[in-house]
């Protein structure tokens, strides 16, 4: 619940920005100088609700945290990625607000998107602990090919949001009109995001062959994982070509989100995986949903 109603929020924070109502609330926590709530008008609702959800996930968020320490026994692994989900939560609230304050600059924008991808990965990995399956770390290794490919699609993957954000940050969706934007190139960072994204599905299907002919229990993260990311590259191209209106960027922003997600989850059953293309897993990852656990209070 936790880690869907962040992925919720990501694309929340989209339509606020897309909307133009990134400063609709020009005080924090306080909505304006004067209200700590105001609807008055529509950008000042669209941001309003925004803080109102993202209020909302505090909720579960904290309760998982609590059940981190309450409900876990020593070393199943719960505890960690409780927290971690919490401290960056927390702490994306405060970049949230030093957005706002600072008037939307694009740096303060763009890791207010990158933190809520870390909130995710530490989601991800409490669904996996809460659902009883050990997270074998140590068994990754620089001698497993498989591993190194798919630490390497991990960090291009990662490398294409990073990229993507600062394209955003020179791009025209500012969230508000006249506030600061990067002052690169809007073709040339366009261009070094196209290269890491293409790298990354290069990556991607190396390591599928690789998955293919070896892994049987990564296939169905494997198709999840190729399936977006080819998705998503398809609607950057066309948002772009199209002078990235405001619909194509909602849904360019709402497939970062779902790709990271299948990056994770695919990161997660490729440590399951041996040198010898054996699977330590209790059970695989084809019986489960897209987030990677019948759990639903994560």
């Amino acid at each position: 619940m936790t880690t869907i109603g962040i992925c919720v929020l990501v694309v929340a924070g989209g339509v606020v920005r897309l909307t133009g109502s990134g400063l609709g609330c020009d005080d924090w926590p306080n909505c304006n100088d004067e209200r700590f709530l105001d609807v008055s008008n529509g950008h000042a609702a669209i941001e309003q609700l925004n803080r109102l959800l993202s209020g909302v996930i505090g909720i579960p968020t904290v309760l998982l945290a609590i059940a981190g320490f309450r409900a876990a026994p020593r070393g199943s692994g719960l505890r960690w990625p409780a927290i971690g989900v919490l401290v960056s939560v927390l702490a994306n609230g405060v970049v949230g607000g030093m957005a706002v304050l600072g008037d939307l600059h694009p740096f303060l924008v763009q890791s207010h998107f990158l933190l809520a991808m870390v909130s995710i990965a530490f989601g991800l990995i409490a669904v996996r602990a809460a659902s009883d399956r050990r997270i074998p770390w140590r068994s990754a290794s620089w001698s497993n090919p498989l591993h190194v490919q798919l630490f390497a699609v991990v960090v291009l993957t990662a490398a294409a949001l990073a990229t993507g954000t600062v394209v955003t940050g020179a791009g025209p969706h500012a969230g508000e009109e006249d506030v600061r934007r990067y002052g690169f190139d809007i073709g040339g960072v366009a261009r070094i995001h196209s290269i890491t994204v293409i790298l990354a599905v290069g990556c991607g299907a190396w390591l599928a062959w690789t998955v293919a002919r070896r892994v049987t229990t990564m296939q169905s993260s494997m198709s999840s994982w190729l399936f977006v990311a080819i998705l998503q590259g398809g609607i950057g191209y066309a948002q772009y070509f199209n002078g990235v209106p405001e619909v194509l960027v909602g849904l360019h922003i709402a497939g970062a989100t779902l790709l990271w997600v299948a990056t994770v989850r695919l990161g997660l059953a490729g440590l399951d995986v041996t040198e010898s293309g054996e699977s330590t897993a209790g059970h695989t990852p084809e019986t489960e949903g897209f987030f990677g656990s019948p759990v639903t209070s994560v």
